[in-house]
């Protein structure tokens, strides 16, 4: 007989002689005394509780619509934030742009740090087969069709361009102006 089960038997012992009863069930103290039958209400309390809190809880909005077409895009502006020179990478983020405008959506683009070559009127930018357009001309078309490209003006002084030398329609994007983007009511930034 286990040590245990000696203590165990000493007490119902010692509580029969004192005359109290001895009917009274003992409180498993580790899962391994719970008996099959307890884990499988307990297992089916926690999902209970689980789906409970699940319907409780109101689903969010991002994904509820994955036809993707928001209601009222005019309401949802997009800040693109660039900061790549790479020709393929900037082209990727501004055909992202391109695609959000003619769906309805607001678009401003801010060319930052290294960004600002891609807008450059002349020089090299590389074409991949998999890009329609250069990012040049993609900015323009942007500017074009009524996006608010904005531009770096310290990062221009600091890689000698001037705006001279900038696909035409481009804005300097001073702080204060720049501001009136990034916290506009409803808006993404998406950082390219």
């Amino acid at each position: 007989m286990s040590a245990r089960a000696q203590v165990k038997g000493l007490a119902m012992d010692a509580a029969a002689d004192s005359g109290e009863s001895t009917s009274k069930p003992t409180e498993p103290t580790c899962w391994s005394e719970v008996i099959p039958m307890q884990r499988i209400v307990i297992f089916l309390f926690g999902l209970l509780l689980g789906g409970g809190l699940m319907a409780s809880v109101p689903p969010g909005k991002a994904h509820d619509d994955l036809t993707g077409g928001l209601a009222s895009p005019e309401n949802h502006p997009l800040l693109l934030h660039m900061t790549t020179v790479d020709s393929w990478r900037g082209a990727t983020g501004l055909e992202f742009a391109r695609a959000m405008m003619k769906i309805g959506h607001p678009v401003a683009v801010f060319l930052n740090l290294d960004a600002v070559r891609l807008a450059l009127r002349t020089g090299e930018q590389e074409k991949k087969t998999s890009m329609p357009q250069v990012p040049r001309e993609i900015i323009a078309d942007l500017i074009r069709g009524g996006a608010i490209v904005l531009i770096c003006q310290p990062c221009l002084s600091e890689l000698g361009v001037k705006l001279d030398d900038i696909v035409p329609g481009v804005q300097l994007g001073s702080p204060g102006y720049l501001e009136n983007f990034v916290f506009a009511d409803n808006v993404r930034t998406l950082t390219w």
